[in-house]
């Protein structure tokens, strides 16, 4: 089998049907390991540039998966054939990205059912409100160490749009009670913190003040969670 990293393996578990379209492929490695593992039938693997798409060619003919991987060329889903795709991977992107791909003219076919499997790199607080406000609904979500700790959330369009709050924008359907979760949310209020200590050195303290009370929310979000999962179980 292909080795794949942590966060690879992790949006591999999360893959549901047998046809998927991995945007941005990595040198083809999820799909090399998804035609292996028998996980999938058939994969698409896209990238934007020539250069990647050059190099998941290499690995897909040294594995010998031609007849099951199609290479192309494509800026997200634009050219790509959408027929029979059950999930897509837009994975090692920032938020911000992935937002724009999604929100693209050619992503309209998401909304049939298509299961996302998404792992924002950056800014994964502005695709959970993108993705709320816009139908899509969140169904798991985990955190994965590899070097830092990333998120890596499935979602599926139900149509359902809403508002979230600024600190369920940042803690997302996040697991509290998993060590990893922990260690991301830290990980976030460490960035606030510092954002926070920026604005107060520029003599911004209405703004830092604002951001300090974020802080304090995404804790209380966290921990109300936690504590409605520990309540829930005990019924």
């Amino acid at each position: 089998m292909i080795p794949l990293s942590p966060r690879l393996l992790t949006c591999a578990s999360m893959i549901t049907g047998r046809t998927v379209c991995d945007i941005g492929t990595d040198h083809a490695y999820l799909p090399v390991w998804l035609i292996q593992s028998g996980k999938a039938d058939r994969v698409i693997a896209s990238d934007i540039r020539k250069g990647p798409l050059r190099a998941a060619e290499e690995t897909v003919r040294r594995f010998g998966f031609s007849r099951s991987i199609e290479l192309q060329l494509s800026d997200g889903f634009t050219g790509i054939r959408t027929e029979g795709i059950t999930d897509v991977v837009i994975a090692g992107m920032g938020g911000e990205t992935i937002r724009d791909i999604l929100s693209a003219d050619a992503a309209a076919f998401l909304k049939s059912g298509v299961s996302l499997v998404l792992q924002p790199m950056t800014k994964a607080e502005i695709l959970r409100i993108w993705l709320a406000e816009n139908g899509f609904s969140v169904m798991r979500e985990t955190a994965v160490k590899d070097h830092k700790v990333y998120c890596i959330m499935q979602a599926v369009y139900s149509g359902i749009r809403r508002r979230i709050s600024e600190a369920e924008s940042f803690c997302g359907k996040l697991n509290p009670a998993e060590p990893m979760t922990r260690v991301y949310i830290a990980d976030v209020q460490k960035r606030l913190i510092s954002r926070a200590e920026g604005m107060e050195s520029a003599g911004n303290t209405d703004e830092a003040g604002n951001v300090r009370k974020l802080i304090s929310e995404i804790s209380n979000y966290l921990y109300h969670t936690e504590e409605t999962d520990e309540n829930t179980a005990n019924i």
